[in-house]
């Protein structure tokens, strides 16, 4: 568990303030921690004339190279440049501090329940408005999304390798042994029947498992697109956050994303008109409704593995790092291992027959 003096917290409040001030060439007035995402440190603003904006300090670490600062930076920035206004407007950045500068926004953020039927329209204008931008005069300098899969195949080898990385831990505490025991019992038989089961689908369905989608089918995506990623206005507008990750993506991701993310908690209805937002969006892609089908349970599984992340040290250091309160590792640890086996088990289920309409 990591505890922060008062000490320390009025050091790093000197060090925001003296790093923002010189991005802003402005005298900041007062600082407050509000919060951060699974990677960073988010801080408010108050400048001269009462000006308010956002400090972003991004996680770094040597072992993953993606840098997260620069992408979002220059996503909102290129978003900007094309016309869409709910995003935060980029202000200024510091590679050398990890740190970026964004207007701030006057919201509250959406939980499961605040969630209505117009939000969901909302969001699907959103992805309309970034699939005007598939052009291919942007493909050149837009990379791809972090961890994207443009092959069906590509999506199990991503699921294959992330279960590789905890053949390496080694601990003797409870739930270290429950991990492996999961892992070794119920996740690796089930992923070794996808492996077989999925191929045999496409062949059925008449979908390429090798073949990565052409760029004309991907769409840009922030990746980690949600209402756990955005803020409502006062005057009901809907702001979306963190494009760490964006870049091009396959449509089909964008969807079971939305599905599965634990932090959305859409009703069974939301979920479907989303899904029949999303398949009228890309209607000239005739594939899609079987896409979603088939990466459904292979997404789900990534997701498993995703719950786990904090099992491998240098993840849990990023989880410290963006946290604003004290961890308690083996109480993380039994949380994150419960939400892997109980979405496991929904996916095992499940898997068969696509569980929304649609599908």
């Amino acid at each position: 568990m990591v505890n922060y003096t008062d000490e320390a917290i009025d050091k790093i409040t000197m060090s925001v303030s003296g790093i923002a001030a010189n991005l802003l060439n402005a005298t900041v007035f007062a600082v407050k921690r509000i919060g951060g995402s699974g990677n960073n440190r988010v801080y408010q603003l108050t400048c001269d004339s009462a000006h308010r904006y956002v400090a972003k300090f991004y996680f770094r670490n040597p072992i993953d190279q993606r840098n997260r600062l620069e992408t979002e930076f220059n996503s909102f920035s290129f978003l900007s440049s094309q016309g869409i206004t709910n995003i935060p407007r980029p202000i200024a950045m510091s590679l050398d501090e990890s740190c970026a500068i964004y207007e701030f926004i006057e919201g509250t953020k959406i939980t499961p329940s605040d969630i209505k039927k117009e939000d969901i329209q909302c969001a699907l204008s959103f992805v309309a408005d970034l699939k005007r931008l598939n052009k291919p005069a942007f493909s050149e300098d837009m990379p791809a999304a972090s961890d994207a899969c443009f092959s069906i195949e590509a999506v199990i080898a991503d699921v294959v390798g992330r279960l590789n990385r905890f053949a390496l831990l080694e601990s003797r505490e409870p739930e270290y042994r429950e991990l492996e025991y999961f892992l070794n019992n119920n996740f690796k038989p089930f992923l070794d029947h996808l492996q077989q089961w999925v191929p045999g689908q496409c062949v059925i369905s008449n979908i390429s498992f090798g073949e990565e989608i052409p760029l004309e089918q991907r769409t840009l995506s922030p990746s980690d697109f949600g209402f756990h990623n955005a803020l409502r206005t006062k005057d009901g507008r809907i702001i979306f956050l963190d494009f760490e990750y964006f870049g091009w993506d396959d449509p089909a991701k964008m969807v079971v994303d939305y599905l599965l993310h634990p932090a959305m908690g859409l009703s069974e209805a939301m979920k479907e008109n989303f899904i029949s937002g999303m398949l009228d969006i890309f209607k000239e892609n005739s594939s899609l409704a079987q896409r979603v089908r088939l990466v459904y349970p292979l997404f789900g599984m990534k997701w498993c593995m995703i719950f786990l992340n904090e099992f491998i040290a240098n993840d849990f250091s990023r989880r410290v790092f963006a946290s604003a309160n004290p961890l308690d590792r083996r109480q993380v640890h039994q949380t994150q291992l419960l939400k892997s086996k109980n979405l496991f088990q929904k996916i095992k289920d499940t898997y068969e027959e696509f569980p929304y309409a649609r599908g």
